[in-house]
């Protein structure tokens, strides 16, 4: 049996680099339920090794690093679950300068 997949569309910029941002849309197969920091993981090892977000996190929901906004809410990758099927929209969080696609400068 094939793998599913999830679809993630994925907000790309690099104010260095670029003058306006891009979404990038990746096709990543998952077996069952997982988080979407372990799929962000799987983008970045098997994909895109250009792809920028927060790896780290304590998957407590202590660190608050890997927060951003997923289909429209801020929320914690760590603790966001992905079903096979499922379309997600990450971007950077609101109002907090951008760094680079998925990471933001918490104290600007």
């Amino acid at each position: 049996m094939p793998k599913q997949t999830v679809r993630v569309i994925a907000f790309r910029c690099d104010p260095d680099k670029e003058p306006a941002p891009t979404y990038k849309v990746y096709e990543v197969p998952i077996e069952e339920t997982t988080t979407l920091l372990q799929v962000l993981n799987t983008i970045y090892e098997d994909q895109d090794r250009t792809l920028a977000f927060r790896r780290y996190c304590c998957g407590y929901k202590c660190c608050n690093s890997c927060r951003m906004t997923i289909n429209g809410q801020t929320a914690l990758a760590c603790h966001t679950m992905i079903e096979p099927g499922d379309e997600i929209t990450v971007e950077p969080l609101k109002d907090h300068p951008v760094i680079r696609d998925l990471v933001v400068d918490f104290d600007g």
